[in-house]
């Protein structure tokens, strides 16, 4: 394939995401990393620490922080230090946050649904193996380029150490 052709590509594969997300929020009235917190929550029996959520929605510490706030601000969560650990912070579903994630699983299933059913199931197989490879690749390229990063940083001897602190 030519440069050209995967450029292509992946700018399709951003309009295809941007489009999808939009799509996400107007019919399931969420925006989708609103919604995956909503639905992480729901499916750990409403609770779970923000450390978890980080971990099992793989984000980045900081843009939960700001949804977990936006979720509280609208009083569909909750946020408590851990009674036995105060660095964890522990964040709970309300009443009023099921009710709300209850009410969007039917928009959801009906969006999804809609959006893939015209499309054959070989297609759909075909592009999830494709973005698993993607995925796959895009870590394995990023790994390298820190490694090659932390090889090419001027390493710090001890005698360096002890010079820097006089």
């Amino acid at each position: 394939m030519e440069e050209q052709d995967r450029v292509a590509v992946m700018q399709q594969f951003g309009r295809t995401y941007r489009a999808f997300m939009s799509a996400f929020e107007a019919q399931v009235g969420h925006p989708l990393p609103r919604w995956r917190i909503l639905l992480a929550l729901r499916e750990q029996a409403g609770e779970s620490s923000q450390k978890r959520l980080v971990e099992r929605l793989r984000v980045d510490p900081g843009a939960l922080t700001r949804q977990l706030k936006a979720l509280e601000g609208l009083g569909w969560i909750a946020r408590s230090m851990d009674t036995r650990d105060n660095r964890v912070t522990n964040v709970r579903l309300t009443e009023a946050g099921h009710a709300a994630t209850e009410a969007s699983l039917p928009r959801r299933n009906a969006f999804l649904h809609d959006t893939m059913a015209g499309l054959p199931d070989q297609a759909l197989a075909a592009l999830s193996s494709a973005l698993k490879m993607l995925e796959t690749r895009i870590g394995e390229v990023t790994a390298n380029a820190n490694a090659a990063t932390v090889a090419a940083a001027p390493q710090e001897t001890a005698g360096d150490e002890a010079a820097q602190r006089m």
